[in-house]
């Protein structure tokens, strides 16, 4: 056992503490950051799927286009302050783990953070645009799109979040495989079930709108049966090495 463990809780709660004041201060100074020098650049990238179709973005009260360059320039500093308050995190996790345990941590961690980046790069750059095109003019009718850019960027929000989190399915998969706690007959004898579960997630999770959900929908169930792939894989190999295991015993 490590020595981390060893510490009193007080001691825990300070170093607690000073992760967090760390990571504020980190994400504070980056959003003041990017406020002042990224703003511009940032707001052209958000907002560019939309722009391409020569859609201008307006405002309908006086604080609105400010704070909605506060809210990005908040985000984005979270985003260029995270390697500080993952670093912070690692530094207070890590030492009151095991040898093993902390590959176990890196490993996840790793994978987590990849494929919620996957899944909001392959919202943004592949699903987005085509649902904007959809909601703008292919069921628009007749009707002139006047849109703020608050309610853009509420739209986007909702949009592209819920792509980083289903991108875990896969990750939870192979755990709950390595685990033991599920099997690929389990997946594919509840796959019915399973898309009925998606299309409700769906409806809740993206915004109000069947395009939006159908769009989410869809990968959804292409990365379960992707994760019922991965599932096969990893069980046949935990049958392999338990079978290995019981010829040496004998």
């Amino acid at each position: 056992m490590s020595e981390e463990k060893k510490l009193p809780l007080s001691e825990h709660f300070l170093a607690l503490r000073r992760v967090f004041l760390i990571s504020l201060i980190a994400v504070f100074a980056a959003s003041i950051l990017c406020y002042g020098f990224l703003r511009e650049p940032i707001m052209s990238l958000v907002t560019g799927p939309i722009a391409q179709y020569g859609i201008q973005l307006k405002f309908t009260n006086v604080a609105e286009a400010f704070m909605a360059y506060m809210k990005i320039s908040i985000l984005a500093g979270v985003i260029l302050a995270s390697p500080i308050v993952l670093w912070q995190v690692l530094k207070f996790v890590l030492p009151g783990l095991y040898q093993n345990e902390r590959r176990v941590f890196l490993t996840l961690l790793f994978w987590m953070v990849l494929l919620f980046v996957l899944g909001v790069c392959f919202g943004y750059f592949v699903v987005l645009k085509v649902a904007l095109k959809a909601l703008l003019f292919n069921f628009s009718g007749e009707f002139d799109p006047f849109i703020t850019v608050a309610n853009y960027l509420s739209f986007v929000w909702k949009f592209l979040l819920p792509f980083g989190v289903v991108f875990e399915i896969p990750l939870l998969v192979f755990f709950l495989t390595k685990l033991e706690l599920v099997t690929p007959m389990t997946l594919v004898k509840y796959r019915r079930y399973v898309i009925v579960v998606i299309v409700i997630i769906a409806g809740v999770f993206s915004p109000p709108d069947v395009v939006s959900q159908a769009l989410l929908a869809l990968p959804m169930y292409v990365l379960y049966e992707a994760s019922i792939l991965l599932s096969k894989r990893v069980y046949r190999a935990k049958q392999r090495k338990a079978q290995q295991t019981d010829d040496e015993e004998r």
